[in-house]
């Protein structure tokens, strides 16, 4: 399943060009599919709205026999289907991280850069519990055990067969600071190390503290790329925030944040000497223990 977020914004955006290229305002467009202009800005902004809705749309737009309509028609399709996310045993998962599940659904590539912590999809089940207890002591509301579970079932979009290509630059800090208990810590970074050196599909790499960033440019927050195996759908940037994710979508953004990536994967250290760097630190963290 490819993200159904993902076609929903790859079908608004489609829309969009359809009418402004027909010189139509979305009250307009929303008068002649007999619907009001909330319900064609709800589209266009990839909110899930039924089939009958998307189609009433499209009917103004393109005629049937047109090969866009049918594209579109799937794309419709895909957009309004359900994932794993949304069964009851990870209801209690929580919305931001639902919303990132979905996103990760089909990912032929996610590029991830952290700069404190390492990404749910590396994390060991111990350090995602210590972390979620963290915030939870911190004021946060939210489900630890479900919390927890929807983390660990979302790693199989990567360690599972044909998982997506998983290439991630981490700060040094990452590894280096104990945000967790020792022991935890240990475990956590020999998983770390085992996914590196045995995945094909994972690659992590340490960005130096000294290392030449090119321009110089340095991100603010984590972030994360998804590029999926259709040319035609959406590349996905979520930037990390304290309390949410934001969803960079244009084309020409993502395109900024692709390049920094680059930049950061560039300047970082190979995988096999951020290998060593990782079994160093693990060691030192057992030293101390």
């Amino acid at each position: 399943m490819i993200s159904p977020l993902a076609r929903r914004l790859r079908l608004g955006r489609a829309i969009r060009e359809l009418r402004e290229a027909s010189g139509m305002t979305g009250a307009v467009l929303g008068r002649e599919a007999g619907l009001d202009r909330t319900a064609v800005s709800k589209v266009e902004n990839g909110e899930r709205r039924p089939l009958d809705t998307i189609l009433r749309i499209l009917d103004v737009l393109l005629p049937e026999s047109d090969d866009r309509y049918r594209a579109l028609q799937r794309v419709a399709r895909d957009g309004l289907a359900k994932g794993w996310w949304t069964e009851a045993k990870y209801a209690a998962m929580g919305d931001r991280q639902a919303r990132t599940a979905d996103i990760e659904a089909g990912a032929r590539a996610i590029r991830e850069y952290q700069n404190s912590l390492l990404p749910g999809l590396l994390q060991t089940e111990a350090y995602a519990r210590h972390r979620g207890q963290v915030a939870l002591d911190d004021g946060a509301d939210f489900d630890l055990s479900g919390t927890v579970a929807g983390r660990m079932r979302r790693q199989l979009q990567v360690s599972g067969p044909d998982g997506s290509e998983y290439d991630v630059v981490l700060e040094p800090q990452a590894i280096e600071r104990l945000p967790v208990p020792p022991a935890v810590m240990r475990e956590q970074l020999h998983h770390l190390l085992d996914l590196a050196t045995t995945r094909e599909n994972v690659s992590v790499r340490i960005l130096p503290v000294d290392a030449r960033l090119g321009r110089g440019y340095v991100p603010r927050s984590p972030f994360s790329l998804y590029a999926y195996p259709d040319p035609e759908d959406l590349t996905l940037v979520a930037v990390d925030t304290v309390t949410t994710d934001l969803l960079v979508t244009e084309a020409q953004e993502a395109q900024r944040y692709a390049r920094l990536f680059d930049q950061l994967r560039d300047a970082a250290l190979s995988p096999e000497a951020s290998a060593d760097l990782i079994q160093k630190a693990a060691d030192l963290v057992a030293a101390d223990a």
